[in-house]
């Protein structure tokens, strides 16, 4: 752990695949000689332990949780659970001893690798796990970074667990857990700035500070072992449109007081300069929007609600009708109204259906979509596919917002969708129509230098940009500074004398976190649980399934039959075929690997055969590398279709069906389901008919009907039902001569849908299209007439009774099918 001189762990990149935990960086001064008497401490966590796998790093891991999870060691404590190395998923634990409050509790988007997915979550079991230690929950602000994770989170928490935020802050909180029904109001404490309270084992003062949603907060946490400060996400904004200014008074009074620990926004470090202030977006959104002739389209983000009210200025002084489309407008504006910060009242606006009634010229609309969502209202419109939002080639379109960074291409392809359709496009840095919600490094030096905190820790960003942000705390003066990744923990004591140079910093061990993934209303659970890798290999190199109905051949006739035989069935997606020729040689070699297993093997081992040799194939046809799931079941009736099918084309091997019948035959005796499926239903005429679905029987019915009229004509029978497909007297008879060519192979498989498939499938070569229900309901109606006139002796000319009794003729009782 960190006790000598400049310590600096890397552990790569914080997305790492497949198992996707956060990774970890430490960084410490060369005098990181820690202030206060800890020997003891570290003797019980730095032993280190020799022999194969045994290190310092595992040391620590045993004794990780007799340390920091109990009154030993450094007072105040530091835990990121999310934010440290990524932008999103802001979550931090912060406490005294054993004793936390959690700070945000934010959702992450999903990257293009992370299909499926709709949000990114912090580790909930983690949490969980430690909800004996957490008493209260406090927000900083409203975004969705911020709360979007407190419908899984809150769940796991303690019932009576209070969260606290500002006033915007809750009706945002409110809306969001009453939609996923958690809402309970006693939970629920709303705080405003400069007014103390107590959260946890800390007294808790709320700062203003300027961000791009109303109610933005930082926080001054005191309590008898030192005072830190949590910026949450800020800017300095000299010229704020609501008149609420950056509170440089009480950062200015907190430094006088001491600080031990500050934990700063480190978003835009890398910016050079100060952010444009929310006034100058106004003036030019005025300017742009007096100049357009046409109607004029906004998006922005939705949260903004300065930057909404600057645009309904815009439209007050321009005489145009406001219009809003997109459901996270009235989420952000209707919280501002019942908060009183709204400066739009929604009863104003004119509904999206109504606008052909106003002319262009006359209509400003604000749309949702600045980043391409897929619903959102302007990316619909740019497809064409909006039902309200019709853009032409004389809309003007004024991008007031950011591209974030990961969304460039899905935005790039909608602004060139909407260019296509002829609308004027106005964005760009030089058009002022955004500004950033986050401070630049001009804001972050100054506020630094106002502050002067013993020790420094940069939160809220990219690797890279918390290194920057460390560094710049340095050349401000700050002596003591650390930086961390998610699940690291970093206790802190405060300097009694803050010209010392030993470090109250001490690195506290390693929790592995697991994220957590939302794939919808329902799913919800760990990559691995949810199949995230899997999914981009799917996407990436393709499935094949292959449905295997197999048949194991018994007492042989030859060498040659001494095979496994089966009907093979593949299915792909995601996979490049190659005009065919890939599913055929897959097939191939499917039945290959199929007819290379033992005769007696298991189900298991001529899948794993076959799953392995398609597996090869594709890599060595494509380079690809597919799933394959292959299914075996035994059917020998499904495999004997096939031998029949060869049998009539004349290219079966002698023997095959007396080969097949005994394979079929050892299956009866093996598996009494398959038994049951091929086992001859030699029943009377009722309970035959019992036997079909609803259909057959009807269908049977009819088929009489049909026969009724070829015998005796149209105008001798009865009833006339109209029939699409009805038979003819040449159909019947050609009928009756195919299943007494298939008397031996129906002996074998009485009543099998595969035997009338066969049926059917002879007729169409000589032109007669009957599918097989309709082939066996006529040859249910034939055994019925037959039997009618055999029993009552009757001499009655029949048009098939020779037929018939060629067909029967050595049947002892008739077949009812």
């Amino acid at each position: 752990m960190v006790t000598c001189n400049s310590l600096s762990l890397f552990y790569g990149r914080h997305r790492l695949h497949p198992t996707r935990t956060r990774s970890s960086c430490y960084s410490f001064p060369s005098n990181a000689l820690p202030n206060i008497d800890v020997a003891k401490v570290l003797q019980k966590r730095s032993r280190r332990i020799e022999g194969p796998k045994k290190s310092m790093e595992d040391s620590v891991q045993r004794k990780m949780e007799q340390f920091y999870e109990g009154s030993d060691g450094p007072p105040l404590r530091v835990l990121p659970i999310g934010g440290l190395g990524e932008i999103g998923m802001n979550c931090m634990l912060l406490g005294n001893y054993d004793r936390y409050i959690l700070i945000d509790a934010g959702v992450m988007f999903p990257d293009y690798d992370e299909l499926g997915v709709q949000k990114i979550i912090p580790d909930t079991t983690f949490i969980k796990k430690w909800s004996h230690k957490i008493e209260a929950v406090v927000i900083t602000h409203g975004h969705e970074d911020h709360i979007g994770a407190l419908p899984w989170v809150i769940p796991v928490l303690d019932s009576q667990t209070p969260i606290f935020a500002s006033s915007f802050t809750m009706e945002l909180i409110r809306k969001r857990l009453k939609d996923h029904g958690i809402f309970v109001p006693s939970q629920l404490k709303v705080f405003r700035t400069r007014k103390k309270f107590v959260a946890g084992p800390f007294e808790i003062e709320p700062i203003r500070v300027s961000h791009s949603i109303p109610d933005c907060c930082g926080l001054v946490l005191r309590c008898s072992d030192g005072t830190i400060l949590h910026t949450g996400d800020w800017k300095i904004d000299e010229t704020p449109l609501d008149g609420k200014f950056f509170d440089r008074e009480a950062l200015e009074e907190l430094s006088k007081e001491g600080v031990t620990l500050m934990m700063s926004d480190s978003t835009n470090v890398q910016s050079p300069g100060r952010t444009m202030s929310e006034s100058v977006v106004a003036d030019a959104l005025l300017r742009h929007i007096s100049a357009a002739k046409g109607r004029v389209i906004t998006t922005q983000f939705s949260s903004n609600i300065n930057r909404l009210g600057s645009v309904k200025a815009a439209a007050d002084l321009t005489g145009r009708k406001l219009v809003f489309s997109g459901m996270s407008l009235r989420t952000y504006l209707d919280a501002a109204w019942k908060d009183g910060k709204s400066p739009i009242d929604p009863s104003t606006l004119v509904k999206v259906e109504d606008i052909d009634a106003y002319a262009p010229k006359d209509l400003l609309i604000m749309t949702t979509g600045s980043q391409a969502e897929p619903r959102a209202a302007l990316n619909l419109a740019s497809y064409g596919s909006s039902h309200a939002l019709k853009l032409t080639k004389e809309d003007v379109l004024l991008y007031s917002a950011k591209i974030i960074p990961g969304n460039e291409s899905r935005v790039m392809d909608m602004l060139n969708r909407i260019s296509e359709i002829g609308s004027t496009i106005v964005m760009g840095k030089k058009e002022c129509l955004h500004t950033s919600g986050h401070g630049y490094r001009g804001e972050l030096e100054e506020v630094l230098r106002i502050v002067r905190p013993q020790h420094f820790l940069p939160i809220h960003g990219e690797l890279l940009f918390l290194k920057e942000h460390e560094l710049l705390g340095k050349s401000t003066g700050i002596q003591h500074t650390a930086v961390i990744m998610n699940g690291e923990m970093l206790g802190v004591s405060h300097l009694r004398n803050r010209k010392v140079l030993s470090n109250g910093f001490i690195a506290l061990g390693k929790e592995n976190l697991q994220l957590k993934y939302s794939d919808g209303d329902k799913a919800f659970g760990s990559s691995s649980e949810l199949f995230i890798d899997e999914r981009l290999r799917i996407a990436l190199d393709g499935i094949i399934v292959v449905s295997m109905e197999v048949c194991r051949p018994h007492s042989l006739d030859s060498s040659v039959e001494n095979t496994l035989k089966g009907k093979i069935r593949i299915t792909t997606r995601c996979l490049w075929l190659d005009k065919g020729k890939l599913l055929d040689a897959l097939n191939k070699a499917a039945h290959a690997a199929l007819s290379s297993c033992p005769v007696n093997s298991p189900l298991a081992h001529m899948e794993k055969t076959v799953s392995e040799m398609l597996r090869k194939m594709v890599r060595k046809y494509s380079g690809k590398r597919p799933d394959v799931i292959a299914v075996a079941i035994e059917n020998p009736a499904a495999v004997l279709a096939t031998e029949i099918n060869t049998r009539l084309s004349g290219k079966s091997h002698v023997g095959g069906i007396s080969t097949f019948r005994n394979a079929v035959h050892r299956h009866e005796r093996e598996n009494q389901s398959t038994k049951t499926q091929i086992r001859g239903m030699i029943e009377d005429d009722n309970d035959a008919e019992g036997l079909l679905p609803k259909e057959d029987a009807t269908t049977s019915n009819r088929a009489a009907s049909n026969l009724s009229e070829t015998e005796n004509g149209p105008e001798d029978a009865e009833i006339k039902p109209v029939k699409r497909n009805k038979w003819k007297e040449e159909e019947v008879k050609k009928l009756i001569g195919v299943r007494r060519e298939f008397e031996d192979t129906f002996q074998l498989v009485k009543g099998n849908n595969v035997f009338w498939e066969e049926i059917s499938k002879n007729l169409l070569a000589y032109g007669i299209n009957k599918n097989p229900r309709q082939c066996r309901s006529m040859w249910t109606s034939l055994l019925q007439k037959y039997e009618e006139i055999k029993n009552e002796n009757r001499e009655e000319r029949w048009l098939y009774l020779e037929d018939m009794e060629k067909v029967l003729s050595d049947i002892e009782a008739p077949a009812k099918i």
